[in-house]
């Protein structure tokens, strides 16, 4: 690696994530620890094997608090970095065009470069944090990074104080970049984002900060106690009357209200830290017990940092406080400035969620900063509206004064400004150039400016009404419309005053909206936001009204007093820092937001002051959070009380070492502090689930200590989505069919469930829209695997119905949080061992039943599950005698489903092993020769295999068409009247014949199907049968498959005891069936061999092959 020439001219802007005044230039241990890995190293899984120890849960000291999350951290970094080494020629790539040193550069100390590269559409966009390699070749395997004189060099994106219109990046090399020309390439390796912060706040905590951790160590009951100098009975009497009509307005149930009054009530208590556990199951309330929290600690000026692990979590919360201020807010959206949301825009989808924008850090830093320009912000604009409405006259003598006519230059280039509408490129050029003249307007004070800019905006105005149709009227005044524009014509007192209060006006308006909208409300006091709205109502009244008023100057004059009275009163009043730089803004918001929301990895750019520092901090989701990531928040100033709020029982953290798994490095704090026996304050009613559906993990998980709302009580509460007992609010579904299988990625996958579950969608789906009843609709699953193929089997389907109908289809992890109408689980696992793997585990089983409000189906194998030993057994054995268990083959449907899932896959077989759900509730056993597959394979109609498979039901379930309807025997010489023909449709037929296989010393009557064809095909098969297979029959033979059982309305099949007569003629008949049928081998790359038993040799003969399916021997 070497120096790669100069920078290259392509532009796009790289994605950045800073904080900071300037790049930090320091490194941590975790990435020192990285950077000295070889490869070898990152390879070798027993790296930290030795040096990982249990994380314990008591600790002597703080710092061996700290030390303690040290290696494991390493551990799991480099779990991690292996697996993505391991799977390298997936790894997205950039192909480098140059690099030089960049600013902070130290040689052997700082290795800091800026590298340029090309990027072609839809490429990786490397970000900060990211770890790459650079390397001379697109890797394609393992090896590719490690060649003989051509090793590779690790590296770590950085920060970068300005945006660039270059594909450029600042990154901290592990070694010096030097060496040969040629091709090279940036690999992306995984991101150090989260860890690398975790690593940074991994230090010792000095003063008050060590206090609180303390605390966290704490395993005697005084941590619990309530601070003995406070009066904290008298402080809740005085909470309650203060609070009581808000408490009574979030309408919490006695456990919520009990965990917010006695967290608000530290709102008073400074003179010792506390830690109190609010244990939230599924569906209890948890988001509106956090949300009322967080309302009353903002009424009380309490200043609390709120993190949660993910940013979905964090957005829950965030909007739910949202809500609850919204609707308490007189003054507009006055207050809002004390709630600041930060964090990574993209990933949290600002944009997409309405009045988020209002809150969210990076779009009130560049409100404000346009708001705090001293020229065209508040207090520029302010000034010269105060002017322009004490002497509008005055205004209007010095435009006259201006030159508006300057030359023919000016009016051609004013021409090209407004030309051109629809082309893209030109009219974003127009919008710069019309906010340069606002702002330079502004500046200048220059009406020339003003009025040319007002003149374009309005007729910018006008051309966004104009339809398609009034666009060649539009084109024909467009000459008129130029000259109206021109600076040469002069304007009238009224149109000057008319054009002038509108610039100024809708300026002001939106500078004073900003402010009291985003300011922090300790620089807006009440009194002043009331002013503010009134004198943003006041202009917009006179606006209306202006062209009537400006006729008579001294009506104007009476107009015009009072919003400048009201401008001048706001002058004294709104005092602001001085404040120009972007991140003095950032950090001003930061440090006066009375509440704080982002992730807890993101904590770690939050900003204190020692005179007004955090003193709450409330982490949601607080069970899923490593305890050695809350470290982050923790080790900020001040904190004096830590809330944390979750369920143990729930999924924790994921981990994907082993070695860090066995140290539990996943465990919470939260849970460390249940283990320890600390008091957590339960809320015990729950809000989501139908009864029927919370009985089962509120006996196993909850001990029954969970109760039911009395909204889901209601008889109001059921909901039927579809038609029949299955689907009704709770049920367990036998599919006994299926067929547990790797993907590419190891991970487990079941073709059979992936089937079913898309037909269940799709029947909902029907029946949303028919209904126009809105349904959501959540398919779980704990594999990967089965997730990507029920994404597939989904698709788009669904796209444009959200007013009646959604679906998401996630793994089970990432469901935690999430509820649902329906959900409908695919369990997957279907082996004969009753092996179940993490299935077992019983916080994941905990979640994934504990998502749906009015209905949860299980879909799943029963014998795997009740042989597993694990609470899944106890699962179907619960829904059993509840009367919830169903098999998969009682709904027709969902066998067609089947059927017709695995004609299309090629994978027909599996329809018709012996548990398959054609057979597993009929009173015949069906069996397919090969023909008859190879047919129905070829069926490209999905309604004829219905058909064929509903037929195909009635028939192994005893049913017989009466010959008068048109089904009849094969009347063929020869054929002995053994061959059934039954119409499929009006052109093909169904042909079958009952025949006799020997089971367990017994002879057995089956349905044998030979094929689905035309009527004008009959006569060649029945000859061929005659000739090859019946013709071997004996007459005994032929008599025990033309008998009949009939009950009621039924054929059921016959059984009779072999004797050695019948042994030997019906052994001898196979054995000359086997011979006659073929003279050519089976071929041995037929994917069935092993599995599949044939008739001898092969022929080359339509149906030669005949195959066994069902129960019993072979044929």
């Amino acid at each position: 690696m070497g120096s790669y020439g100069s920078k290259p001219k392509q532009e796009c802007i790289m994605m950045e994530d800073t904080d900071t005044k300037e790049p930090e230039n320091n490194v941590n241990s975790l990435v020192t620890e990285v950077f000295s890995w070889s490869l070898s190293d990152v390879l070798n899984r027993n790296l930290y094997n030795g040096k990982v120890s249990e994380i314990p849960k008591t600790f002597s000291s703080v710092s061996d608090y700290i030390n303690s999350f040290n290696y494991p951290l390493f551990e799991e970094t480099h779990e991690d970095l292996r697996s993505k080494i391991l799977g390298v020629n997936r790894s997205p790539t950039l192909e480098i065009s140059g690099v030089e040193p960049a600013k902070g550069f130290v040689p052997e100390k700082h290795l800091f470069y800026t590298v340029y590269y090309k990027r072609g559409q839809g490429s990786y966009e490397p970000v900060v944090g990211d770890l790459i390699a650079l390397t001379d070749v697109r890797p394609k395997c393992v090896d590719d990074l490690q060649r003989p004189n051509m090793s590779y060099l690790v590296a770590m994106v950085q920060p970068m104080k300005e945006k660039s219109s270059l594909c450029k990046l600042r990154i901290l090399s592990s070694k010096p970049i030097t060496g040969n020309d040629g091709r090279h390439f940036i690999v992306y390796l995984t991101n150090l984002t989260t860890n690398e912060r975790i690593s940074r706040s991994l230090y010792y905590p000095g003063g008050e900060k060590k206090k609180m951790f303390e605390t966290l160590l704490r395993v005697d009951s005084s941590v619990e106690e309530s601070c003995f100098e406070c009066s904290l009975d008298e402080t809740r009497d005085l909470l309650s009357l203060e609070m009581k009509e808000y408490l009574e307005s979030f309408q919490l149930d006695s456990s919520q209200e009990a965990a917010v009054l006695s967290c608000a009530a530290l709102r008073y208590c400074d003179h010792k830290n506390t830690i109190k556990l609010i244990w939230g199951p599924p569906g209890t309330g948890k988001t509106k017990t956090i949300s009322s929290l967080l309302f009353m600690l903002l009424r009380m000026k309490c200043r609390t940092l709120t993190c949660a692990p993910t940013n979905i979590a964090v957005l829950g919360v965030t909007k739910k406080v949202l809500t609850l201020v919204r609707d308490s807010m007189v003054y507009d959206t006055y207050g809002l400035g004390d709630i600041v949301l930060f964090g990574n825009k993209e990933r949290m989808k600002i944009d997409e969620c309405e009045g988020l924008s209002d809150i969210f850090l990076n779009s009130r830093v560049k409100i404000l900063a346009a708001c705090l320009a001293p020229l065209s912000g508040w207090k520029g604009s302010s000034e010269w509206m105060i002017r322009f409405l004490e002497d509008p006259e005055e205004q209007y003598r010095l435009y006259l004064k201006e030159k508006v006519i300057t030359d023919e230059g000016d009016d051609e280039k004013d021409d090209s400004g407004v030309e051109d509408d629809d082309d893209d490129n030109f009219q974003y050029e127009k919008e710069k150039s019309s906010d340069s003249h606002m702002n330079r307007a502004l500046k200048a004070k220059n009406w020339k400016t003003v009025i040319v800019s007002t003149l374009k905006d309005e007729k910018k105005g006008r051309n966004n009404k104009v339809t398609n149709e009034d666009k060649t009227k539009q084109s024909s005044k467009q000459e008129s419309d130029k000259k109206n524009c021109k600076h040469g014509e002069l304007l009238s007192f009224e149109e000057f005053v008319t054009n002038g209060f509108d610039f100024l006006g809708n300026h002001l308006i939106s500078c004073m909206e900003g402010l009291y909208t985003h300011m922090p409300t300790a620089f807006i006091s009440v009194e002043v936001a009331k002013e503010m709205v009134a004198l943003i109502g006041s202009l917009k009244c006179i606006s209306k009204s202006l062209k009537q008023r400006v006729a008579s100057k001294v009506v104007l004059k009476e107009a015009f007093r009072f919003p400048c009275s009201k401008l001048r009163y706001l002058q004294q009043k709104l005092q602001f820092p001085d404040l120009k730089e972007y991140y003095e803004i950032r950090r001003f918001c930061l440090v006066n937001a009375c509440l704080i929301f982002c992730t807890a990895s993101s904590s770690i750019n939050v900003k204190t002051s020692e005179s007004n520092p955090l003193k709450f901090l409330v982490i949601d989701e607080a069970a899923q959070l490593k305890e050695c990531e809350s470290v982050i928040p923790l080790q900020l100033n001040g904190l004096r009380h830590v809330i944390l709020v979750g369920d143990e029982r729930q999924l924790p953290a994921m981990v994907q070492s082993k070695i860090c798994e066995e140290a539990e490095f996943g465990r919470s704090l939260f849970e460390r502090l249940v283990l320890l026996g600390h008091k957590k304050h339960l809320l015990n009613v729950q809000y989501r689930m139908h009864p029927s559906i919370s009985q089962f993990p509120n006996r196993e998980f909850y001990n029954q200590n969970i109760l039911d709302g009395a909204n889901v009580k209601s008889k109001t509460y059921g909901k039927r989505f579809l038609d029949g007992n299955m689907y009704g609010s709770y049920s367990f579904i036998n599919v006994t069919s299926a067929k547990e299988e790797f993907d590419q990625s190891h991970s487990m996958k079941n073709v059979m469930e992936v089937a079913l579950v898309g037909d269940v969608v799709a029947s909902l789906f029907k029946q949303a829209v028919a209904r126009k009843q809105k349904v959501s609709v959540g398919c779980i699953s704990p594999y990967k695997a089965q997730v990507n193929a029920l994404q597939e089997k989904i698709g788009t389907k669904y796209t444009g119905y959200e007013r009646y109908f959604t679906v998401n289809v996630r793994s089970v992890d990432g469901f935690q949080g999430s509820e649902e109408d329906v959900i409908i689980i695919s369990t997957v696992r279907c082996n004969s061992k009753g092996s179940v793997g993490f299935l077992s585990n019983h916080q994941r089983t905990n979640v994934a039943l504990t998502r749906a409000r009015y209905c949860l189906w299980i879909l799943g194998n029963e014998s795997t599950l009740v042989n597993s030993g694990t609470i899944w057994k106890h699962l179907v054995v619960d829904a059993k005698n509840r009367g919830c268990f169903y098999n998969a083959s009682e709904d027709r449907n969902l066998v067609q489903a089947a059927w017709s899932a695995l004609v299309e896959l090629g994978q027909l077989d599996k329809l018709f092993n012996t548990d398959s759900l054609l057979s597993s509730e009929a009173k015949w056993q069906v069996k397919f020769s090969d023909t008859f597959l190879k047919t129905v394979a070829s069926l490209t109609d999905h309604e004829i295999c219905d058909k064929v498979v509903s037929l195909l039901l009635k028939l192994s379930g005893g049913w017989r068409e009466l010959e008068t309807v048109g089904n009849s025997e094969v009347k063929v010489e020869g054929s002995c009247m053994l061959l059934e023909d039954y119409k499929v449709t009006q052109d093909l037929h169904l042909i079958w014949a009952v025949d006799i296989v020997v089971q367990d010393s017994v002879c057995v009557q089956v349905l044998k199907v030979w094929d689905v064809l035309p009527a004008t095909k009959f006569e060649e098969l029945s000859k061929m049968l005659m000739e090859k297979v019946y013709g071997n029959y004996t007459v005994n033979m032929m008599n025990r498959c033309k008998e009949r059982c009939v009950q009621g309305n039924l054929v059921l099949p016959i059984t009779w005891p072999m004797n050695s007569d019948m042994d030997q003629s019906w052994s001898l008949a196979k054995h000359l069936a086997a011979l006659s049928l073929s003279n050519q081998p089976t071929s041995s790359s037929s994917s069935r061999a092993s599995s599949d038993w044939r008739f001898g040799k092969r022929k080359p003969n339509r149906y030669g092959d005949s195959r066994s399916h069902g129960r019993g021997n072979r044929w």
